[in-house]
């Protein structure tokens, strides 16, 4: 059997920022910031969130980009622990909730490896606040009953096989970090009868005063978002869900 881990008497918050309007940020976080003496922050993080940080804290940019990793998650791992061990209070700040493709598991586990416990603060999530900031409900009795969060980045196999079997009846898809692999995600739910009717929406920088939409179909959203341009971050989501926003639209007329 293993040895009891050793119990260190430090402040570690695990924080969700939000998905981008600083606004969205928790009250919870705010007073978390405040008292942090370091803070590990991401690429979606936005910078006016640090404002809140005290003169002088240790401020640490372990940011990720698709393809262009600033600081492996290993590394952001160590660095955690390292921080831990030199400041009383440390904050790890993750765009959208920290447990919603963030990460923030691995990095739970491996401070209490470690001996450290953790405060996780909840951030809103994209899907949520996606799909608020354009006034799409993400569940509708008229339409949907259910949610299905799924991410759209691969590991080095590129396999995108789940999403052929995909079945969206009744159901709202949010797919993360997909619009890259928006062609190969598309390709392969439209190998499901019926599916490239599926109404869509691509929401990139959502809650930000660059928010942009695109709507179609799985049929001819790659076309639409090329000629867009759209570029991550973005959310996607499908379903005919999607069809609510016509409605409130022909009530609006």
């Amino acid at each position: 059997m293993s040895q009891p881990v050793e119990k260190k008497e430090k402040k570690i918050y695990l924080i969700g920022a939000g998905p981008g309007d600083p606004k969205l940020l928790t009250l919870k976080a705010i007073e978390a910031i405040q008292a942090s003496q370091a803070i590990l922050y991401d690429q979606l993080v936005n910078p006016d969130v640090l404002q809140y940080a005290q003169p002088g804290a240790n401020l640490v940019f372990v940011g990720k980009k698709k393809g262009k990793h600033i600081i492996p998650q290993d590394d952001i791992n160590k660095l955690l622990v390292e921080l831990a061990g030199t400041y009383d209070t440390v904050s790890r700040l993750k765009g959208g909730d920290p447990f919603i493709f963030g990460r923030g598991g691995e990095e739970l586990e491996h401070l209490a490896i470690h001996g450290y416990s953790c405060e996780v603060i909840p951030g809103i999530t994209s899907a949520a606040a996606a799909a608020a900031y354009i006034g799409l409900p993400l569940t509708h009795r008229n339409y949907s009953s259910q949610i299905i969060f799924i991410t759209g980045h691969k590991k080095e196999d590129g396999d995108y096989s789940e999403f052929t079997s995909l079945d969206l009846h009744d159901k709202t898809a949010v797919i993360y970090m997909g619009v890259t692999a928006l062609h190969e995600i598309v390709r392969e739910m439209c190998r499901k009868e019926g599916n490239c009717e599926l109404p869509i929406a691509i929401i990139e920088n959502a809650t930000l005063p660059s928010q942009r939409v695109i709507r179609g179909t799985l049929g001819n959203i790659v076309e639409i978002a090329s000629h867009t341009q759209i570029t991550p971050p973005a959310l996607i989501i499908i379903g005919n869900i999607i069809k609510f926003m016509d409605r409130i639209e022909e009530v609006m007329k």
